[in-house]
């Protein structure tokens, strides 16, 4: 497919032009997909509109595109020349910017952000390898024991009920835990960090406060370890000699509690879901047709928790797809889209079985730094809960209402009854 990326000045358009983004009007909302039963509707219309690259809105008077094919998402994810990360190289600079009210300003800033997945080339590298180092140091049986530990604890609170809201009591919980735990944050610190970041997801007019905030946290945390270092990720990244500011550990900080909270919470919630609500999951699952781990590999093939990713941007003049991408134009790439690519895709879920080809971690320069330790937090969330209770969704699964998002999709709530356990003794 890079024969689609090429040069505008090398293509012969025979009396033709391309389509420019900032042409086009009446572009849908993005930010509708992730609220819908099922959004492979919402990707189906564009691309029967426009083919796999759509103009969308990200906000009002904030045009993208969106790139929906699942061998043109993979082809922009691996081209760190053609399309950058770095905010700082959109287009919409440029015009003014956004306004101060804007939820989107944390993600198309105008500053610096010193973190991997917001910078391109030689100091994207140096900026990743203290990361990937610091997950590789990363002891996997302390991160699974302390999981189990903080899982029963959360059941312990609940059981006796006899009902819950898994996504508020549960799904949500065990991420921050966790996630700030890692990070090197207390509790009560943690649970401030991810209040802040479901903020910041949210994308409301509290967005940037939200952001300041957390940069502040951090600041003290990346602080506090230079002072006296401990066994967590802000101490690796402070004595790892490619960090040469304390500003670069916080915001590489952020973008592990931002990722980290976010995509846990979704893939343990809609893992829960799956398993509650569709009969042929759950008795596959339950009947060992196939294991925990391959049932949730069919949560990211089918219902991916990352539904977009945040924008790259166009560093020169490009075609993709028939459209001209302008110099600094946002592309935002459909995860969920892609993986559901019917392009792709047989229909037969068996396919899928053992298979990790998805893109819901990434590929290329910007590829997720920890796949592995987020299967280990989520496998162990969704198998203990389904271990100790017999849950039963509590409404029709055609009821569950999902979050509006621009990036991550997860339902709104979980509720469930199960049948409480009797005191033996």
């Amino acid at each position: 497919m890079l024969d689609d990326i090429r040069s505008t000045q090398d293509r012969p358009w025979r009396g033709t032009e391309p389509v420019r983004l900032g042409e086009i009007s009446n572009l849908k909302p993005l930010v509708h997909a992730s609220g819908m039963p099922e959004p492979r509707v919402f990707y189906d219309e564009l691309e029967r509109e426009w083919g796999e690259v759509a103009p969308v809105e990200l906000e009002p008077g904030v045009p993208a595109w969106l790139v929906m094919g699942q061998r043109l998402v993979y082809d922009v994810m691996r081209n760190e020349h053609v399309f950058a990360t770095d905010p700082q190289t959109w287009n919409g600079h440029a015009r003014g910017g956004l306004p101060a009210t804007s939820g989107l300003r944390p993600i198309l800033t105008s500053h610096q952000r010193f973190a991997a997945n917001h910078t391109d080339g030689a100091l994207r590298q140096r900026l990743r390898e203290p990361l990937d180092d610091a997950f590789e140091q990363l002891s996997e049986g302390i991160t699974a024991s302390k999981t189990r530990s903080l899982c029963n604890l959360l059941i312990d609170r609940f059981e006796d009920r006899g009902r819950a809201d898994l996504m508020l009591e549960y799904a949500s919980v065990i991420p921050f835990l966790v996630v700030s735990d890692m990070i090197g944050f207390d509790p009560e610190d943690g649970q401030r960090l991810f209040d802040l970041t479901r903020r910041v997801a949210g994308g409301g007019t509290d967005a940037a406060a939200a952001v300041a905030e957390v940069d502040r946290m951090l600041g003290d945390l990346v602080a506090a370890r230079r002072r006296l270092p401990q066994r967590d990720l802000a101490s690796s990244l402070v004595a790892h000699p490619n960090m040469r500011q304390d500003v670069e550990v916080a915001h590489t900080l952020l973008n592990v509690a931002f990722a980290g909270n976010l995509t846990l919470t979704a893939w343990v919630a809609q893992t829960l879901l799956l398993a509650l609500a569709d009969s042929r999951f759950s008795g596959r699952l339950h009947g060992g047709r196939i294991d925990l781990d391959n049932a949730m590999d069919e949560v990211l093939w089918r219902s991916t928790p990352t539904i977009n990713t945040l924008p790259r941007f166009a560093r020169q003049d490009v075609v993709l797809d028939g459209k001209l991408i302008a110099a600094g134009d946002p592309l935002v790439l459909a995860i969920y889209a892609a993986n559901t690519d019917p392009r792709m895709d047989t229909g037969d879920p068996w396919d899928h079985v053992g298979s990790r080809a998805h893109v819901s971690f990434g590929t290329g320069p910007h590829a997720c730094p920890a796949p592995r330790t987020a299967r280990v937090v989520a496998r162990i969330a969704v198998e203990t809960i389904l271990r100790r209770l017999d849950v039963v969704l509590r409404i029709p699964a055609a009821d569950v209402a999902w979050d509006q998002t621009l990036w991550i999709r997860q339902p709104v709530s979980l509720p469930v009854t199960f049948q409480p356990p009797v005191d033996s003794a």
